[in-house]
């Protein structure tokens, strides 16, 4: 199931070009590293598919049904809300499932609305929603659910926006260095949270050992063009070596072609004879 399409975006600022008309796909199920030489448009990319940007030409197509999360490098936060009041009032769809229900226990002899808004929780799994972020923000180390947005350093802030954007349960999450500011046992706790949850990854990292552990798939931007891998990094480095390597050597025999033929151009008389026309249209 296909749920977003890149297709043929470009985007530049000013003279300098990030990128020219690159499309791919993010289907269920896939976990792709996206990764590219730094500079040449990683977060661009992601901003744009996320829809905080714009692509210059081309378009990005979302599939209506499903929930799309986006972690950036630096989020922005209320900075007058608390750690639990960033949580129960973020856009989160099990947030407003609660919200309907416990506004249809107000009127309990409209048994219809009640028996929605009661099927709606069941379908969520929002009845241990409460516990479910008290456990993450624990794991976040982010414990003091009153402390004030404007207290936190930046790292916790980079904590309490994973933390939204896990508890939102999207069909695609969406990720610009997730395990930024995490320390070894939040990154492992990370790591098996995604085993074990069925939400398709996009992401941006420069931790090798995490995109190892959690990606199936790779996706290089070299040079202005896409390159996809489906396997985790290891598979990557190896592929791409012998893509490299290849493209060095077809180099190595084009250019070596090119001097033999110049060379008997530069030899040919000035009226070549109609044999010989082929072999200049070649050239």
């Amino acid at each position: 199931m296909n749920y977003l399409s890149v297709e043929n975006i470009s985007k530049s600022y000013g003279e300098r070009v990030l990128f020219q008309n690159i499309s791919f796909g993010i289907s269920a199920g896939q976990k792709i590293g996206f990764v590219a030489k730094n500079g040449t448009g990683k977060t661009s990319i992601l901003n744009i598919i996320s829809g905080l940007d714009t692509p210059d030409e081309g378009n990005i197509v979302v599939r209506k049904d499903i929930t799309v999360s986006y972690l950036p490098q630096e989020p922005i936060l209320n900075p007058n809300l608390t750690i639990e009041e960033i949580i129960n009032t973020s856009e989160n769809k099990i947030i407003k499932v609660i919200a309907d229900y416990e506004k249809s226990l107000l009127d309990p002899d409209d048994s219809e609305t009640l028996q929605i808004a009661f099927d709606a929780m069941e379908s969520h799994h929002a009845w241990d929603f409460e516990t479910k972020y008290k456990q993450i923000l624990f794991k976040l180390n982010l414990e003091d659910l009153d402390q004030k947005v404007n207290t936190l350093s930046g790292g916790q802030k980079k904590r309490l926006a994973l933390a939204n954007a896990l508890l939102a349960q999207p069909d695609l999450l969406i990720m610009d260095e997730p395990t930024n500011h995490l320390d070894l046992e939040m990154i492992e706790w990370l790591e098996n949270f995604f085993a074990k949850e069925n939400i398709t990854l996009f992401m941006v990292t420069h931790d090798r050992f995490f995109l190892e552990r959690v990606c199936n798939e790779i996706v290089e931007l070299d040079e202005g063009k896409l390159y996809g891998y489906k396997g985790n990094y290891s598979y990557y480095l190896e592929k791409r070596d012998a893509r490299i390597e290849n493209f060095v050597s077809e180099t190595a025999k084009a250019k070596q072609l090119y001097n033999k033929e110049l060379a008997w151009m530069r030899r040919q008389p000035k009226a070549r004879t109609t044999k010989s026309k082929s072999r200049i249209d070649d050239f």
